[in-house]
Formats: C-alpha cells, sequence, structure tokens
C-alpha cells in the first residue's frame, strides 16, 4: 500500500514539474507569442470588415496621389490587398518594439525547435538571444547560422583561468579518421559509456580542462586553443561528431572561431550529440547535423 501511493505521488510530482515547466516556456515566450497574435489579427481584419465599405466616402472625395497611394490602394482594391499592407505594417512596427529585446531571459529549460528562433529573428526582428540553458547542439546550430546578431553573455560570470592545464587524450588511433568523434570536456566529466554505442570504435579525441570534474563554468583560452590547433590539424576528416560539456561562453567561441567556414578544414559534416538531462546522463544515440 505504501510503495503504491509513493509512486502515486511521485506521478503526481513529476506531472506538476512538467506542468510547471509548460507554464513557464509560456511566460518565457509571452511577449513573442502576443506578437503572432497581433500578426493574425491584422491579416484577418480586412476580412472581418469590408474596408471598401468603412472608407467609402474617403474613396468617394479623394483620388490617387503620391501622398496616399499606398493606403489608397489597399482600400480600393480589395480585402487581400489591404491584408498584406496590414501585415507588412504590422511586421515593422513589432520589429522596431523587439530592437532590443533578448531571447531567453527566464529561468526554464529553452529547448524550441530551430524553426521557432529563426521565426522570432527573423520576422519579429528579435536581434538578441540568451544562450543559458539552450541545448548545446541548438547553440552551436544558432551562432554558426548567425540567426540572431547578439548573443550575450555577461563574461564576469566566467572567469577566466590562466596557464590551465589542458590533456588531450586519443583512442582507436588505428581505426580510419574520415569520422572521428571530438569530445570536449569542461564543465563535467565524460565517460566513454556515455558516448552513444555506435560510435565507441571510431577514432577519438578527448580535450579535457582540469579533468571536467569541478562543475565550475571558467573561461580557458588553453582549451579554446587546444581545440582550434586540433581540428585545424586534422586530415582528411570529413564528419566530426562532438560530445561537449562545454558552457555557454566556450561553446559560442567554439563555433566561432573552430567550426567556421575558414577554420574547419576538410570537415563536411559537422554533428553535435546532446546529453540526456536525466540518469546517466547518457548522450543520444543520434546527433544533431549542423552543417
Amino acid at each position: 500500500m505504501n510503495a503504491k501511493r509513493i509512486r502515486t505521488e511521485f506521478i503526481r510530482e513529476r506531472r506538476c514539474k512538467k506542468m510547471w515547466e509548460v507554464v513557464k516556456k509560456l511566460r518565457d515566450n509571452a511577449r513573442q507569442i502576443l506578437e503572432v497574435v497581433v500578426l493574425i489579427i491584422a491579416g484577418n481584419l480586412p476580412h472581418w470588415i469590408d474596408f471598401r465599405v468603412l472608407f467609402k466616402s474617403y474613396l468617394e472625395n479623394n483620388s490617387l496621389s503620391p501622398d496616399n497611394w499606398m493606403y489608397y490602394l489597399a482600400i480600393s482594391h480589395g480585402n487581400w490587398t489591404a491584408s498584406i499592407l496590414l501585415i507588412i505594417l504590422t511586421v515593422w512596427g513589432i520589429q522596431k518594439f523587439n530592437n532590443e529585446f533578448v531571447m531567453n531571459e527566464i529561468d526554464v529549460y529553452h529547448n524550441y525547435c530551430y524553426g521557432w528562433y529563426w521565426f522570432c529573428a527573423k520576422i519579429l526582428g528579435v536581434k538578441k538571444c540568451d544562450l543559458i540553458s539552450v541545448p548545446i547542439y541548438m547553440q552551436f546550430k544558432l551562432v554558426l547560422n548567425k540567426v540572431f546578431n547578439e548573443f550575450p553573455l555577461d563574461e564576469k560570470h566566467y572567469p577566466e583561468i590562466d596557464n590551465e592545464k589542458v590533456k588531450v587524450i586519443q583512442k582507436n588511433e588505428k581505426e580510419p579518421q574520415n569520422e572521428i568523434n571530438l569530445i570536449l570536456e569542461d564543465t563535467y566529466v565524460i565517460k566513454n559509456s556515455q558516448i552513444p554505442y555506435s560510435k565507441r570504435n571510431l577514432f577519438t579525441i578527448k580535450i579535457s580542462r582540469n579533468g571536467g570534474s569541478n562543475g565550475e563554468r571558467h573561461y580557458s583560452e588553453a582549451f579554446m586553443e587546444k581545440i582550434i590547433s586540433t581540428v585545424k590539424g586534422l586530415e582528411n576528416t570529413s564528419v566530426v561528431n562532438v560530445y561537449a560539456t562545454t558552457n555557454p561562453l566556450h561553446t559560442k567561441y567554439i563555433a566561432e572561431r573552430v567550426f567556421k567556414s575558414g577554420g574547419r578544414g576538410d570537415i563536411r559534416k559537422l554533428y553535435v550529440y546532446q546529453q540526456n538531462r536525466d540518469g546517466d546522463r547518457n548522450f543520444e544515440d543520434r546527433g544533431h547535423r549542423i552543417y
């Protein structure tokens, strides 16, 4: 009986946590969702209200001129023309309104799809995005594709460590190097058992700062330089699988300084494997293709 009660309480608590997370995500995107609603209303307004009837006297008493051509044509050429004009004007206003807005400011796991990030940036005009609590594979994708103009991170939260010893460990050196694993051990240790079983026999390079064991977020230029030199030194490698526990500042700089087109050498495909948040924190079996 007690076991059943404990299980029931556990399930109830888990459901409450999921519901609360959904609420927080809705709050996190409330501004953008409201703007989408405004766009939908703007696009449908001419179909709900006949502008030609509403502005009948204006059309009868005024003719087309350089001063009123846009509005005159929109009103006189039917509801669809008015809808398009209203949508354009609404998008313009929303983009101006979002000029200084920073996406992802609420403390929640921001595991949104790439399409939503792209829509917020390119349509709603959001220019800044916080990378904290964004899945690492998505951080790579957003930075490499320059989806947002800025990724503001307070570097005071990532104090720099000077002259840090960085270890480079290689495994399965005799295996072909056309596809390799690149393990970036930063804030947490990455065990071999956490790597997908199907990828464990590949040639593997692990780059580790401080053994990845202290859980603290620091910036290490030595870590960055070692990653840069390692990737530049790859020969005949066309596929790289990345497994990382890097903090957002490191991830941003790795994407910008290592894997942009100018510094990635012969790499044709970059996959980033996301680490699960629960249990043994194994990496997912399938990687996310970045390019």
